[in-house]
Formats: structure tokens, C-alpha cells, sequence
């Protein structure tokens, strides 16, 4: 049986929850959620239409955003680009932590860092999620990086 339900990722280690906008209630995703399948098509539409910015992330085209839409073509529909050539929204997960880690040159890898992590929630689980991907095996120097800016979060 086929439904419209949109598959997404809650890229917090904490829930996050928001008002429904397509029925009555709220909704709550738990934190590190996987594929979590209970949004419509619809709910998810009204969320990036009214510019909620854990799905629209800092850009209002995903880049930055806690809530990741798992299907990339439905991504694209969703926010209305179409058959249009874009590139993968920048977000902060266990992959992305795990390329910037294997980075090697200094300069690279704060370029990267800083183009990577921009908000105060991304912040919060940059260390969480490097130790997850084998911190413990980089160079200190990225560890230290890593922690300086997680520092700067605001709570």
C-alpha cells in the first residue's frame, strides 16, 4: 500500500517537535530519528512553505536545516526545484563529520568546518557526532578545533 508519507532524519540527538499545520496537534520526532514515517506529503509542503527552519534550515532551501528529507528527488519537489540541477543541501551528520575528518591540510578542514557548521544546534552535536565516527583516532588538532566551536553554541 502506497502512501503520500514523507521519510525524514532528525539530524538532533534531541526531539524536536512543532505544531501541525495539515491536521490538529503536534508532532514530535525523537532524537537521531531514522526514516521517521509519520509526516505527510502535505504536513511536510505547509512546514516549508510557512519557512520552518528545521526543514528550511538557514537558507529556506534546506542547507543547514535539523530535519533532512531522506528521498532526495522528493526533497526537490517538496521545495520546488524540479528537474533542477542543484547540489545536496549542506548538513551536519555522521557522513559529513566523517569527510571532514579525513581531511588532512589545516586550511582545508576549517574551510570546511566553517562552511559546515553554521547554527547553534549543529554546534551542539558537531563533538557528539565526531566521536561517533572515530574521533578518538584524529588528529588533536581536529579534536580541538571541533571542541572550540562547539563551545560557541548558544544554549
Amino acid at each position: 500500500m502506497k502512501t503520500n508519507n514523507v521519510l525524514v532524519n532528525n539530524l538532533c540527538s534531541w526531539p524536536l517537535g512543532f505544531r501541525r499545520l495539515a491536521g490538529q496537534g503536534d508532532i514530535a520526532i525523537p532524537g537521531k530519528a531514522r526514516n521517521f514515517p509519520l509526516l505527510s506529503e502535505e504536513e511536510v509542503l505547509a512546514q516549508i512553505q510557512t519557512g520552518n527552519v528545521m526543514f528550511t534550515g538557514t537558507d529556506g532551501m534546506g542547507n543547514h536545516a535539523r530535519i533532512q528529507i531522506v528521498d532526495e528527488a522528493k526533497r526537490k519537489e517538496l521545495f520546488g526545484l524540479g528537474d533542477t540541477e542543484v547540489s545536496a543541501p549542506i548538513l551536519l551528520n555522521e557522513e559529513s563529520v566523517k569527510e571532514l575528518l579525513a581531511i588532512r591540510s589545516k586550511a582545508k578542514f576549517n574551510e570546511q568546518l566553517e562552511a559546515m557548521v553554521k547554527t547553534d544546534a549543529e554546534k551542539r552535536m558537531l563533538v557528539e557526532l565526531a566521536f561517533s565516527v572515530g574521533a578518538e583516532d584524529a588528529e588533536s588538532w581536529k579534536v580541538d578545533a571541533l571542541r572550540k566551536l562547539a563551545e560557541t553554541a548558544k544554549v
